[in-house]
């Protein structure tokens, strides 16, 4: 009888011990649903960013290495998941700027990417630009030799594409 005792014993012991080891896989699972939820994308070097200035650009105001706000015009999507949302942040600064001058010179300024927002908080690197000139100065007479050149603007609203600096593997929630 002994023998069948210890049998049993045992027999419960491994009962025991296989019941816990179950049980620590249920526990684990509820995390790797959650991390499940946060899945890598990859967003393609070159991707567009579709983006609007919300700083109003006159280069008579502006200094080198300014900041610039823009904001996201549209959905960026990878597959079904929406990697930057519309109206995410966007940041950019001013490279260059050549103010008018006399002999009716036009102005001109160059706007410069940096990042973008991305829907898990990361900041996406960009690249690309805008540069404009301020127009033509007219035809040059001798009454307006004096007279200077238009300046560059660039007004709130102005419609901008920047492009995604490189591969990017992001996590999104």
């Amino acid at each position: 009888m002994r023998t069948t005792r210890v049998g049993y014993t045992s027999h419960l012991g491994l009962v025991a011990v296989a019941t816990l080891i179950s049980l620590i896989p249920l526990r684990a699972r509820p995390q790797l649903a959650e991390n499940g939820k946060a899945e890598g994308v990859l967003l393609v070097d070159g991707t567009p960013i579709h983006l609007v200035l919300m700083d109003d650009l006159q280069a008579e105001r502006l200094e080198v290495k300014q900041t610039v706000h823009l904001k996201v015009r549209q959905d960026v999507l990878v597959g079904t998941k929406t990697v930057v949302k519309t109206g995410a942040e966007a940041i950019g600064h001013i490279e260059s700027i050549s103010r008018s001058g006399l002999l009716g010179k036009s102005g001109s300024l160059v706007l410069q990417f940096d990042y973008v927002g991305a829907v898990s908080g990361e900041k996406i690197p960009l690249r690309g630009g805008a540069g404009v000139s301020g127009g033509k100065g007219g035809a040059l007479t001798w009454e307006s030799a004096l007279w200077y050149g238009p300046d560059a603007n660039l007004p709130v609203g102005t419609k901008i594409n920047a492009y995604i600096n490189q591969e990017q593997r992001l996590t999104i929630p």
